[in-house]
């Protein structure tokens, strides 16, 4: 009578645990692609920012484009969380409603003015509203979930730099105007104060 040949059954492999993988590899890679990406196209937006090269009413309304593509590639990426969407665009609502109060509060205190806006409220223009919204939503997607201080750090200063530099632009471009001891070193200390509530909001409204 044949012998029943036993059949030995694979040996089960170890759990591992789940990696995030981004367009191009792991988490905070993709993340400091990001910034590194932000910086290129900061700079460059900073050489062409005139308007020799850009007709002035078109200025911001360039922003407002950058920061639709943006947030469309985040989009994309966390196409699969939809509540980590929603969430982002809550923190995009919070950048708006803060940059609000904190433009019209200097604008009373005889600091700053804005021009030339296609339309306004108090001195923020409809474009600048749709940054702070659109962008402020695909900035809190790119962030890595954990937090990191040290890549929280270079969002803070480049964020705070090219801030403070984006109104220097504008004032050279008629767009805006700066009054009384209001500069651009007091302009990068309120771009990165700004940005510092920005990551606080966003590690507590966003919940991985």
């Amino acid at each position: 009578m044949a012998k029943k040949k036993s059949v030995r059954k694979p040996a089960a492999r170890p759990a591992s645990k789940p990696k995030w993988e981004g367009p191009l590899g792991g988490e905070m890679f993709y993340c400091r692609l990001t910034l590194l990406t932000l910086v290129a196209l900061f700079s460059f937006l900073a050489l062409v920012f005139k308007p020799e090269v850009i007709p002035r009413p078109l200025m911001l309304w360039t922003l407002v484009l950058c920061a639709v593509g943006w947030l469309l590639i985040e989009m994309y990426v966390w196409k699969g969380s939809p509540e980590k969407i929603k969430q982002a665009f809550m923190v995009g609502m919070f950048l708006l409603v803060f940059d609000f109060i904190v433009e019209n509060s200097g604008w009373i205190f005889g600091l700053w003015e804005t021009h030339n806006s296609l339309f306004a409220i108090g001195i923020v223009p409809i474009e600048v509203m749709l940054i702070c919204l659109i962008g402020g939503a695909a900035w809190a997607l790119y962030l890595p979930r954990k937090f990191s201080v040290v890549h929280s750090t270079m969002d803070i200063m480049v964020f705070a730099f090219f801030g403070a530099l984006g109104e220097h632009l504008m004032r050279q471009a008629g767009l805006m105007s700066y009054y009384q001891w209001w500069s651009f070193v007091w302009a990068v200390m309120a771009y990165a104060l700004t940005w510092m509530v920005l990551h606080f909001v966003r590690y507590s409204w966003i919940k991985e």
